[in-house]
């Protein structure tokens, strides 16, 4: 969305005095009777700014503040609507809110729970395609305003629109790559990318587009396309013939036919490589490569899919084309993925270097039992081991009425958790144990319990405990509020609403005019003799195409014409003579080929379907526009005097 100009009430600066809350705060502005104070701004304010700058300047925060209160006043209307009541809106953010609190429930060290974590989705490979808004790591607030609503836009395009992902990719992605690859990415493992965006991958479902999501490149959405089993490593050799442009593609072609058959019919692949391969850097070792797996970036995608699909040692591809040449592909070993204890050191020094570094669980949990008053009655504890039969084993036990009681086994803060609790978890989550001892197995699953209800009682108070986590999910709040409303009020009304954007057309039609067009016709023609005859013709009636059925009676190809209508600076291969009328010869080399430039056609207003996407985007600004003036009817707007200047002090 482009920038809006906020219309709102504000108080008459000369006549009243600076505002200061009870709490000694100054009061930024207010939205009906919603109050936002210096401590709020800012900190939103800040949250994306570089550090280190210095006091924002004027400009800057008058530019946020008028973002702001637009912000406000949508986000107020909202919850005057009743959307936070939603049920779908409850569900999507408890999702979240599980994702935001992970960090408040991790520990900044090393994790076990990490290295399994990592080495589990070594075993999947994900094929994904992302459309990304770039977005600097210490953008504006402006800037990530501006940002995260474009990304929606394209999500809503395809979620709510129906456009297909590979399209607004093409189209919009901002990803360089996206307009040959049409955001593919193709199949991926673990730390083949930046962390948030292999987590987004790994737990979004295949088929689903996942809500923006952001890392130091910008915002993201993604749609998992599939997910394999991970295909181990293979080692190969090859023969290859090069080629340097297209035009050696097909000589190549054929000298690597040649060598091909000679393998069929028995010749050493050794050998054929000695004499004919021109991969010098591999020659000397029969054409061995190193050991790779099957989404190694750096290797072609179509020479490992063919090093992948020979199935016996010793087979050998028929020839395959890459970037670089012709190939025979020879499989010489293959290997599964090592087992998680092989691997568990290599991937530990990964993840220190990841983005993975994190607090590990265990200490999390000494922390937060401590803080929280975590106590257990070990002697009610025992009386319940006691109270266990040998059934615990099977991994089907069931509780005795004597376990199902509300006796006291543990407490957390003013929380307490009886027998009931524990013999419900066991049950739900025991598994056959045979050869462990009854104490031993019973502590562990109360080890699990009482960890988890720890944990889950942590995540619980986050907002009490910790005002950056009840900000953030304010912020995620209000946010998922704010772009549904705006969806309703504002994206989707511009694209259902035909009638309105029309009618928005019609009103302002001078703001979309062509630049001066050419109208013009290429010949090309077979021979002298056809073209003189055709400018001939055409100098009787220049501003008429030529009928081509007699000329073209013998020979259906003597002559050809095609017609151009273009704007003035669009299309650089016709400027030097496109606007001047009459005849313009162009070709060279012997060719008979020349413009006939009939007319040149001055600015006038363009068609809807012309500039639909200009039009529509200025229409949504239209309809923003109207609708914040009717949200500060609704919820008058008043500016604290002085408000900028008592920010940042």
């Amino acid at each position: 969305m482009k920038r809006v100009v906020f219309i709102f009430m504000i108080l008459t600066f000369s006549s009243v005095k600076p505002v200061i809350a009870q709490t000694g705060k100054h009061v930024v502005f207010t939205v009906g009777n919603e109050t936002v104070y210096n401590d709020e701004f800012e900190r939103v304010f800040s949250k994306n700014s570089k550090p280190g700058k210095g006091r924002p300047s004027q400009e800057e925060l008058e530019e946020y503040l008028q973002l702001y209160i637009k912000f406000k006043l949508k986000v107020k209307e909202a919850y005057a609507r009743g959307l936070d009541t939603n049920k779908a809106f409850v569900d999507e953010l408890t999702g979240y809110r599980k994702q935001l609190a992970q960090p408040y429930l991790t520990d900044k060290e090393v994790t076990e729970q990490l290295i399994h974590e990592a080495y589990e989705r070594m075993k999947t490979e994900v094929k994904v395609s992302h459309i990304m808004v770039r977005l600097a790591a210490y953008a504006t607030p402006t800037d990530t305003l501006r940002a995260f609503t474009r990304i929606m836009q394209w999500r809503d395009r395809i979620v709510k629109f129906g456009e297909a992902f590979d399209s607004v990719a093409y189209q919009y992605s901002e990803d360089e790559s996206a307009k040959f690859n049409y955001g593919d990415l193709g199949y991926f493992s673990t730390f083949a990318m930046i962390y948030p965006f292999e987590n987004m991958a790994y737990t979004t479902p295949i088929g689903q587009i996942s809500m923006p999501f952001r890392t130091q490149f910008g915002y993201h959405i993604i749609v998992v396309k599939d997910k394999r089993t991970a295909r181990g490593e293979v080692k190969a050799a090859h023969l290859m013939v090069r080629f340097n442009n297209d035009g050696e593609i097909l000589a190549a072609k054929v000298r690597m036919d040649s060598i091909y058959k000679k393998l069929t019919e028995g010749m050493d692949f050794n050998k054929l490589v000695q004499d004919y391969s021109e991969d010098y850097s591999t020659k000397t070792r029969n054409g061995e490569l190193n050991w790779m797996n099957s989404t190694a970036a750096n290797i072609p995608v179509q020479f490992r899919e063919a090093a992948y699909n020979l199935k016996n040692i010793g087979d050998y591809s028929e020839p395959i084309k890459t970037d670089f040449g012709w190939h025979i592909i020879k499989l010489l070993e293959r290997k599964p993925l090592a087992s998680y204890d092989e691997m568990k050191e290599t991937i530990k020094n990964k993840v220190q270097r990841d983005q993975r570094s994190e607090k590990n669980k265990e200490v999390v949990l000494v922390r937060i039992k401590k803080e929280n008053n975590f106590l257990v009655d070990e002697k009610s504890l025992v009386a319940y081991i006691s109270l266990v039969d040998s059934g615990i084993n099977s991994g089907s036990w069931t509780p005795t009425e004597k376990l199902k009681t509300e006796t006291k086994l543990f407490s957390i803060a003013n929380r307490t958790y009886s027998y009931a609790d524990f013999s419900n978890f066991i049950k739900e989550t025991q598994v056959a144990k045979a050869d462990q001892a009854k104490d031993a197995l019973i502590r562990g699953y109360f080890k699990e319990f009482s960890d988890k209800r720890n944990l889950e009682y942590e995540e619980e108070i986050l907002e009490s405990k910790y005002p950056d986590f009840k900000y953030l999910m304010q912020e995620y709040r209000d946010g998922i509020l704010l772009f549904e409303l705006t969806d309703k009020m504002v994206w989707s009304k511009s694209v259902e609403d035909t009638v309105g954007l029309k009618e928005f057309h019609n009103a302002n039609k001078q703001k979309y005019l062509w630049k001066d067009r050419s109208d013009f016709d290429i010949y090309t023609c077979k021979d002298a003799k056809s073209a003189e005859k055709v400018k001939r013709i055409l100098k009787k009636k220049p501003n008429e195409s030529v009928d081509l059925t007699k000329l073209n009676a013998k020979d259906p190809n003597m002559v050809k014409v095609e017609h151009k209508l273009i704007e003035k600076g669009n299309d650089k291969l016709y400027e030097n003579f496109a606007w001047t009328p009459g005849i313009h010869d162009i070709g060279s080399n012997g060719t008979f080929v020349f413009a006939n430039v009939k007319r040149i056609i001055p600015p006038e207003p363009k068609m809807l379907t012309d500039a639909m996407g200009m039009i529509t985007t200025d229409y949504q600004s239209f309809l923003e526009t109207n609708w914040i003036s009717v949200l500060q009817e609704k919820y008058p707007v008043v500016v604290s005097p002085n408000a900028i200047e008592n920010l940042f002090k």
